[in-house]
């Protein structure tokens, strides 16, 4: 299976990128089309072999259209078709004041070109949309005498056109601003020299140089140097990072505070901020549930409206009416309300850190009822640390003990383990190890025998374990710790407690999800009853699933969905063991996917930074969206009832008519990109 885009051009309302998508769609080895008549793109789904670019681009061409493999061109046309806008309306308004009707036919005729092209296009593609209501509109308007009125209305057009193409743009050039923040140049070091060289021409393996208060070139690891890197554009993280040697850095990221050496890792098109881009870029040809019935209507209302117009001047025998009533029943406003609110929204979600992959995730965001929340990784750190110890002898102190349980566990692969040596430091090898599977560890030192780990294994061992500490290892056990016994030479030293750290935004995420309404918080994990209980009850969540297994995981979120009545469940985990029931939620939200695999695969919304406050944020933006949808459809609806009623009872004329039409449209979509400025909740 293949994925490829294409840039499809001279698409202007979804009646257009309906029928490209159903071009593409008959051609043998496309198995799925989306066509998106704002991004003005095609992505397509192939199989392997796939159709040759030759023949997609036939099949755009044959719909009446242009199609290339290259990126969106940055609209170079636009200032030229204004020009073109603004002259045939100045030569349009010398004709009417001088009363030169020659001109004033030419000047009509100029404006009406470009809708008479497209309306000839869709003719002799066999289908109907709005340019050929107006095209029908203008001739009428001519054809009874009225040609200030016919060129008016094609002007009136025209510039409606440049209106919505100039709104639109502002949330393509809100995805394109992630791109320009990689720098054009960059220094490098090959061998002792040290060169400037285009972003472009960086290969992997490079070593870049970063001075302070430059942006970072390439995705890549810190050799040598720190800084505190601000990686806000990318992650969404509020606060600069610390960056030391060994670390992962992302390009267009900020060094602020000093000179970094990074060894390049990924470069160009396999970098993290190109990989999002194309992310977001693809999530929004990926049309909500409701533009798909809206694009099925608009099908079918082009017809309608002709119809409409036919009565009206049948019924009341007046042109101008019937002329009117065709101006102003083009759909475009109902159309425009749902992708624009769509690209808007998926936009200003991949500027805070949040890739959502589609329209139908960020409705499914929306009605939301309950969310799942993995323990270790999502809610925890995912990295247990050493909490405090106690010592059960006089033999050795707990510094001590510590130090030979790092010993014993210097070879050990467990998490418990790592835990244990990070907290005691540099220790020795043992001259003897061996491990017990799920019980602990046992090993030998200058002669002397350690055993840490389970009480079952020190019983193995012969080692006697007392009443007291039974009762010591359930209680911190109730506390939510793992607890592990060390002995030496038979004899218990002592206890290292040890826990998975909550994470510090936990609390607060939680606090922020039920503040937005969420019915129901789950914690689902595999870790133990009374560890998950502890967490869960610190947390405050409603429910704890817990010593279940990777594979039952997905059953768990089944049974909630059955629960909820239609409602939604989303599963929030690292994306790892989690990916079955990420699958199956309706919504899967993966964590902390910057500089691996960017979303995973059975993801529907990915955070690019382990920041849990940016779920409340995806909640709510998604909420707002879906309200400025159902805000422009009903805008629209009553506004296109409105317009119809005034036309067909004569109290709205054409030129009134095709302001009307326009002013609709125009506001549907400034409304619809109030969302590129919808605001994070609050991290006080």
């Amino acid at each position: 299976m293949k994925r490829i885009t294409l840039t499809v051009e001279g698409m202007t309302c979804a009646n257009c990128a309906r029928h490209v998508q159903d071009a593409l769609a008959k051609i043998p080895g496309v198995i799925t089309a989306n066509v998106n008549f704002l991004t003005q793109r095609a992505l397509l789904t192939l199989t392997d072999p796939p159709p040759t670019t030759a023949q997609l681009l036939t099949a755009v061409q044959q719909a009446g259209y242009t199609a290339t493999t290259g990126k969106p061109a940055q609209h170079p046309t636009f200032h030229r078709q204004l020009a073109y806008t603004i002259t045939t309306g100045a030569l349009l308004a010398t004709g009417w004041a001088f009363h030169l009707e020659p001109l004033v036919i030419i000047t009509a005729s100029l404006a009406a070109f470009p809708i008479y092209q497209r309306a000839l296009k869709t003719l002799l593609a066999r289908r109907l949309d709005a340019d050929v209501l107006v095209a029908v509109a203008v001739t009428a308007a001519a054809a009874i005498g009225e040609y200030i009125a016919a060129g008016e209305v094609a002007f009136i057009m025209l510039l409606g056109e440049q209106l919505e193409e100039y709104t639109t743009d502002r949330a393509r050039r809100s995805l394109g601003s992630l791109l320009s923040l990689v720098p054009p140049t960059a220094r490098v070091r090959r061998g002792d020299n040290e060169i400037e060289i285009p972003t472009s021409e960086i290969k992997t393996s490079d070593l870049l140089l970063v001075r302070p208060g430059e942006r970072i070139p390439a995705d890549g690891i810190v050799r040598t140097g720190e800084s505190a890197v601000n990686q806000a554009l990318v992650t969404g993280e509020s606060m600069p990072v610390e960056k030391h040697p060994g670390d992962e850095v992302f390009v267009g990221t900020l060094a602020e505070t000093g000179a970094l050496l990074i060894e390049a890792t990924r470069v160009g098109e396999d970098t993290t901020l190109a990989r999002i881009a194309a992310l977001v870029e693809a999530a929004q040809q990926r049309n909500a549930p409701i533009q798909r019935t809206l694009d099925r209507l608009a099908g079918w209302l082009v017809p309608v409206m002709l119809l409409l117009a036919g009565i009206v001047f049948a019924l009341a025998h007046d042109a101008h009416r019937a002329i009117t009533v065709l101006i102003v029943t083009c759909p475009c406003a109902l159309i425009l309300a749902s992708p624009t609110a769509v690209m808007a929204a998926i936009a200003r979600a991949a500027r805070a850190g949040v890739l959502i992959k589609g329209g139908q995730h960020l409705e499914a965001t929306a009605r939301l009822h309950t969310i799942v929340f993995d323990k270790t990784g999502t809610l925890t750190l995912g990295q247990p640390e050493v909490t405090h110890t106690h010592q059960f002898c006089d033999e050795h102190t707990e510094a001590q003990m510590l130090h030979m349980a790092a010993i014993a566990e210097k070879l050990s692969a467990h998490p418990l383990a790592a835990a244990i040596r990070r907290k005691a430091g540099t220790t020795a090898a043992p001259a003897q190890f061996q491990s017990h599977h799920g019980r602990g560890v046992t090993a030998s030192h200058d002669g002397r025998q350690l055993v840490v780990g389970q009480p079952s294994l020190l019983a193995d061992q012969n080692v006697p374990v007392a009443d007291t500490l039974h009762a010591h290892i359930a209680e911190h056990h109730d506390a939510g710790h793992t607890t592990v016994i060390v002995a030496h030479d038979g004899k218990v030293c002592g206890t290292i407690c040890i826990t998975d750290t909550v994470r510090t935004t936990a609390r607060k995420a939680i606090a922020d999800l039920r503040a937005l309404g969420l019915e129901k918080i789950v914690l689902l994990t595999g870790d133990n009853r009374r560890v998950a209980l502890q967490i869960g009850k610190s947390l405050g969540v409603d429910e704890v699933k817990a010593e279940v297994l990777p594979e039952q995981k997905a059953e768990q979120i089944t049974a909630l969905q059955n629960g909820v009545r239609g409602r939604g469940v989303a599963m929030v985990g690292d994306g790892v063991n989690d990916a079955p029931a990420l699958a199956v939620a309706d919504v899967g939200i993966a964590m902390g996917v910057t500089g691996t695999d960017v979303a995973h695969e059975a993801a529907d919304i990915a955070l690019m930074a382990d920041d849990l406050e940016k779920i409340a944020f995806a909640v709510g933006l998604s909420r707002q969206a879906v309200r400025v949808i159902r805000q422009g459809l009903g805008f629209a609806l009553v506004y296109n009832l409105v317009m119809i009623t005034g036309a067909a009872s004569g109290h709205l004329h054409m030129i009134g008519g095709a302001i009307a039409h326009q002013a609709s449209s125009v506001i549907v979509i400034l409304n619809a990109m109030r969302l590129l400025r919808y605001r994070e909740p609050s991290r006080e």
